[in-house]
């Protein structure tokens, strides 16, 4: 099997475990239904790394 070798390959491999984890809240004034669920649909606005 080829195995694909580049500098810096150890860091990408693990870089998710270094950014910080957020737990995604339901902000209710925003929310377009009186039922909120993140379960549902949802667009997601904020920084990639967080959303």
């Amino acid at each position: 099997m080829a195995v694909l070798n580049f500098k810096g390959k150890a860091f990408v491999q693990n870089h998710h475990l270094a950014v910080k984890y957020h737990q995604l809240i339901p902000k209710k004034d925003k929310s377009l239904t009186d039922k909120i669920s993140l379960n549902d649909n949802l667009i997601i606005q904020g920084d990639n790394l967080k959303a």
